[in-house]
């Protein structure tokens, strides 16, 4: 975050863009504080329809308690690069003052997103809402051990709980007991409804034993980032300012999922406001190294599922928080279309760049979670329903795909890469390098102001310095200088970054890239495309893996990549050792 959001723009011009995006770590929702600057330098580092009350938590200063001068626009005018006169000076004072005065009197409810929806720049499929997506991995026998069960893909699961040979009521409790022991060594539980969670198991079970099953989702517990309101369980953004914060609202995507018949049993860790992995209960950890962080901000998520303490979770990312810990957790992780999912109930960080989405153990399983939870929402202004049809019988081989050239070498004989090539190559797939331009450090600059609106409160309050370890009060203060004028031109420059990307992607069904996929997790995230993150192996201590950045609304077409490919690895059903 701090390595793009909170610098001066000058400070970009001494660095290379290349180089900086090469070992994208990250920023919202995705950033890892234990970098040093250096690193910083050598590399960059939800959700919409939000809370329901404005958080305050000391009286809000108001017009009548604050005076504008001439002398202050003048002061005001060098930050900006303006040189008015007095007498235009003095045109505009009665004006700034009117207009200063009635925003600082509005009460606007957290809930509330503005009146512009993101629209993302490039084909896509014709509106519809049809929904195909179906297992195809499945276990014909029960496994011996609870272990052994806790780790098993959501399909193969599935086809454990359809064949009658496990119960949702048993399969709760494994989950249930092992997050219960494991927890105080990974942090990444915030809350946990156990009655709750073991009702909807009972209920679950007495309907698949009735014969109403209704789809793979059905008797599956999971976990979700505690961004999501839920009406039995706090709702804490993982900020102390928010610690004892209740929402009587169930988000969409919770609805959602209960209407497929999964079980929610956490509430599960994310890094303060969504940044990086440390909330107000500590840091997350890494199931593989436990004095690792779990990276952010979907800390908790990624650090559950790997640890095999619920059968899939939710995040959220805008700019790397779901790839970023999918990449330290070595699990899978797919950020949707912008617009795929709905945010209703979902903190918002950035309205036009907050994406919800699966981590779970494979591709499929990504695919069949998305389908349950995808789908328009009149919560959420920028939900869309689009067709998600999986494709079973897709040739690989005719696909049309794109390398990410980085300017370095690109073969097997370079450890950082030959993982997955060798999968790429083994699956006989045609590619072609395609370079894609980073985007302008300033168009960055519209999420950033994004979140400093969403919390304006807390920053007016001061509440927000109760988040001792945060970045985030230097960002919201510092953001307060930008104007609307500079608000509009990031989105307008945002949009000439769209289209680029658009021309550049136009030759290709799919691109590729390393790990997090550099430059490409940065501009996807401005663009909306879909970004899968797959787990390949390791190249010593570091996890290894490749991204996968899709047409817009085409998760099927990654997925069926992704999966292909995590058939032949097999990365996706190793285990730590815990």
């Amino acid at each position: 975050m701090i390595s793009t959001l909170s610098w001066p723009t000058s400070a970009w011009s001494t660095i290379d863009s290349s180089e900086l995006l090469d070992e994208v770590n990250l920023a919202f929702m995705g950033f890892d504080t234990t970098l040093t600057r250096a690193d910083l330098l050598k590399g960059l580092a939800s959700v919409s329809v939000l809370g329901w009350l404005a958080p305050a938590a000391r009286a809000i200063q108001t017009s009548k308690t604050f005076e504008i001068t001439e002398q202050d626009l003048a002061i005001f005018e060098k930050a900006l690069g303006l040189n008015f006169t007095d007498a235009e000076r003095k045109a505009c004072l009665a004006d700034v003052k009117e207009n200063f005065a009635a925003m600082r009197d509005l009460a606007i409810p957290y809930a509330t997103s503005p009146a512009t929806a993101l629209i993302p720049t490039g084909p896509r499929p014709t509106i519809g809402s049809k929904i195909d997506v179906r297992p195809t991995r499945s276990i014909k026998k029960r496994p011996a051990t609870d272990e052994d069960i806790a780790f098993l893909s959501v399909s193969e699961l599935a086809s454990l709980i359809k064949s009658k040979q496990l119960t949702p009521t048993e399969l709760t409790s494994i989950y249930l007991e092992r997050m219960n022991r494991l927890n105080a060594r990974l942090n990444c539980v915030v809350s946990m409804d156990e009655t709750g969670a073991m009702e909807a198991a009972r209920k679950a079970t007495d309907e698949i034993a009735a014969g109403r099953y209704r789809g793979p989702l059905h008797g599956i517990p999971y976990g979700i980032k505690d961004l999501f309101s839920t009406k039995a369980m706090k709702t804490t953004w993982g900020a102390e300012t928010f610690k004892d914060q209740l929402i009587d609202h169930d988000a969409t995507v919770v609805r959602k999922l209960a209407d497929a018949g999964a079980i929610l049993i956490a509430k599960l860790s994310l890094g303060a406001l969504a940044m990086d992995d440390k909330w107000f209960g500590g840091q997350t950890k890494n199931p593989w190294n436990l004095d690792q962080g779990s990276s952010g901000s979907s800390a908790g998520p990624a650090s559950a599922l790997a640890a095999g303490l619920c059968g899939f979770t939710i995040g959220t990312e805008t700019l790397g928080s779901i790839v970023s810990p999918s990449q330290r957790c070595r699990v899978t992780g797919l950020r949707p279309t912008f617009g795929r999912v709905s945010r209703d109930g979902a903190m918002a960080l950035s309205w036009t760049m907050d994406k919800a989405g699966p981590i779970c153990r494979t591709a499929e399983d990504c695919l069949l979670v998305l389908a349950a939870i995808c789908g328009a929402d009149p919560g959420d202004l920028s939900a869309e329903d689009r067709p998600l049809v999986q494709r079973r019988k897709i040739d690989l081989k005719s696909l049309k795909i794109g390398i990410l050239d980085d300017g370095k070498p690109l073969d097997e004989s370079d450890s950082n890469s030959a993982k997955w090539l060798s999968a790429i190559n083994e699956l006989g797939l045609k590619t072609t390098k395609v370079k894609i331009t980073a985007p302008e450090p300033a168009t960055l600059i519209g999420l950033s102001v994004e979140a400093a609106a969403a919390f304006d409160s807390i920053t007016r309050t001061g509440a927000v310095n109760e988040m001792k370890y945060s970045l985030w009060p230097q960002i919201f203060r510092a953001h307060r200088y930008f104007t609307a004028v500079e608000y509009v031109q990031s989105l307008r420059q945002r949009t000439l970054a769209m289209q680029r990307f658009d021309r550049e992607f136009a030759d290709f069904d799919l691109i590729l890239g390393p790990d997090r996929g550099a430059q490409l997790l940065l501009i996807t995230n401005l663009t909306g495309h879909p970004q899968m993150y797959l787990p390949i192996g390791m190249d010593g201590a570091r996890p290894v893996g490749m991204s996968i950045v899709g047409r817009l609304f085409d998760e099927a077409t990654v997925c069926a990549l992704g999966d292909a490919v995590q058939r032949i690895t097999h990365e996706w059903a190793k285990r730590p050792a815990l």
